[in-house]
């Protein structure tokens, strides 16, 4: 990981000096983890899509200005975190309608639908707090010690919400499965 540390670190300096081609490898590096995060975290896809636009924009109009180009991963991370706060505080104050969505039973990996259908539906459960460390920890395999600084807690504080959180995911699969087993 030191390397691709240190590729990071050379990218943001590039960046930083202008140079169009560190953005574009910027970008193509760091969207699909990016990506991920911001999914794992708000799970609809049109959120996802308008928040990650967001953190883009952010990222190009404060790069320049990032005193520690070796946190790049962190800063990124941060930004993103950021935008997705704002996110879900703008839907908690106006909660959109419900919606029905459709399920195609053309499908042939069902199971693994269901599968990952009951794991959103454990993080769905999961306060944004919990979410966002599991998301990290598990999804964009970051250390605790990485966790805790984009999150801006104690690694301790990073454990219990692991804790916790899989303990409520595991009691949501539990659930489904006891569910499914009954129909």
């Amino acid at each position: 990981m030191a390397g691709t540390d240190q590729q990071d670190t050379l990218m943001a300096i590039r960046c930083q000096l202008g140079d169009p081609l560190a953005w574009e490898e910027l970008v193509r590096r760091w969207h699909p983890r990016l990506w991920r995060f911001v999914l794992g975290m708000l799970s609809d896809r049109t959120s996802a899509e308008d928040v990650l636009q967001n953190v883009w924009l952010r990222v190009i109009r404060s790069l320049v200005r990032l005193r520690e180009p070796e946190k790049l991963s962190a800063w990124l991370y941060g930004i993103a975190r950021s935008a997705i706060t704002d996110r879900l505080r703008e839907q908690y104050r106006h909660p959109p309608a419900d919606e029905v969505s459709e399920v195609s039973d053309s499908d042939d990996s069902l199971k693994a639908v269901d599968v990952s259908d009951s794991l959103r539906a454990g993080l769905a459960q999961l306060h944004p707090a919990d979410r966002e460390v599991v998301v990290l920890f598990y999804f964009e395999e970051r250390s605790l010690d990485e966790v805790a600084e984009i999150s801006r807690i104690p690694s301790g504080t990073v454990k219990s919400r692991l804790h916790r959180a899989r303990r409520v995911i595991r009691e949501a699969l539990e659930q489904e499965s006891a569910e499914h087993d009954q129909a």
